[in-house]
């Protein structure tokens, strides 16, 4: 089953800005939170689950790019599907839920849905990472495996990932109560504002660790550099995104790893220009073979061709070598058009070269004054 548009969901276009967006999410969640809908709650509740997932994706700027482009495979979330404990846009509505439930509690409010704090779980997801990578435009029609170097926090390798020292363990917040996100009221003059932030004591797992590993300082991660291949396919475009699973950041105390994006971006080419799997050449051939035509050796992405240049070729002709373009992602043994435009080269002529046009525009001259006395001749009746 097709899972819904993101942002037909939250009833915006695509052409909606972040403040559009998150305007959007709030209108819907102060309708939909199912405490707020205590006769239809379970209705309400997959609802409110629905528009907090669109807002997942549309609010975040990387997220949303890989959503336009994808669909709902550049943002998947895992087999299970979107999960509470996945939503890292909490506090952008608690000051809604404050004002609904009158100060009783924002814990209580999410504690249903985000186990009182997006970050309450000791495990947390790591971060995606993205890498761009340069390739040439024959690389791309060829495709290739590459190995890149990247950057990212791997467990560390004394505490295996868990954040403790030998015999540490894990022990309730004090400062968030264990619910991983903390309140702040500010009040100026009659008028009051909330905001809910992630604990900075317990990183919002609503734990701390009594002995922290000293290699990592209690993180479970350490910056690394990794060695991965990539595979990339023939016919790769500009500007797409590969998704590696699980080789972004390791999660902090044990938690999975993130994913890594790498972008491409196709160099241009001195010969030819590209348009998905279509690749456009110019080529220049001589006045002589435009008008007797000939065969002609043409570059193509995969080596010479022979092409046929018919007699009387105009300016500007487009021809076409079928199957000569780039491969089609996805479609095994088929590939695009190359479309050659012809130029004719006009260069001054002079030596043996200048008398023969001088021939043929005697030539001409006599033809056209043929044509002409005939028609006189004609017009007269004899």
């Amino acid at each position: 089953m097709s899972k819904k548009d993101y942002y037909e969901i939250l009833g915006i276009e695509k052409t909606a800005d972040k403040k559009d967006v998150k305007k959007a999410y709030r209108k819907l969640a102060r309708k939909h939170h199912p405490d707020a809908n205590r006769e239809n709650k379970k209705e309400a509740e997959e609802r409110f689950k629905e528009i907090s997932e669109a807002y997942e994706i549309l609010a975040d700027e990387e997220k949303r790019k890989r959503y336009d482009q994808f669909g709902h495979e550049g943002v998947n979330f895992g087999s299970g599907g979107f999960s509470w404990d996945q939503f890292t846009k909490a506090g952008d509505v608690s000051d809604i839920f404050e004002q609904m439930f009158q100060g009783g509690g924002l814990g209580d409010v999410f504690s249903q849905f985000f186990g009182g704090g997006r970050r309450r779980q000791q495990n947390n997801r790591g971060n995606d990472l993205r890498y761009d990578m340069s390739i040439s435009l024959e690389e791309a029609y060829q495709g290739l495996e590459k190995e890149i170097t990247v950057p990212r926090k791997d467990n560390c390798s004394d505490c295996d990932g868990s954040g403790a020292s030998e015999g540490g363990t894990l022990e309730h917040c004090s400062q968030c109560e264990g619910q991983g996100m903390v309140r702040e009221v500010h009040r100026r003059g009659f008028m009051q504002s909330i905001t809910t932030n992630v604990c900075n004591r317990c990183g919002g797992t609503g734990k701390v660790i009594d002995k922290p590993c000293s290699k990592c300082n209690g993180n479970g991660v350490k910056d690394n550099r990794r060695k991965i291949n990539v595979d990339i396919p023939a016919g790769v475009e500009d500007g797409q995104h590969l998704r590696l699973r699980s080789q972004g950041d390791s999660g902090s105390r044990g938690g999975p790893k993130g994913d890594l994006f790498v972008v491409i971006n196709v160099n241009e080419d001195k010969r030819f220009e590209r348009q998905g799997s279509e690749i456009g050449y110019r080529l220049k051939i001589s006045p002589v073979d435009a008008v007797l035509g000939k065969a002609i050796n043409v570059p193509t992405i995969s080596g010479e061709v022979k092409l046929n240049i018919p007699p009387g070729t105009q300016p500007n002709t487009i021809l076409r070598m079928k199957g000569r373009g780039m491969p089609v992602i996805g479609r095994n043994d088929t590939f695009g058009d190359q479309h050659v435009e012809i130029e004719i080269d006009i260069s001054k002529a002079s030596g043996k070269k200048k008398q023969v046009w001088e021939e043929l525009r005697k030539i001409e001259e006599q033809e056209s004054e043929s044509f002409i006395s005939k028609a006189k001749r004609k017009l007269r009746g004899e």
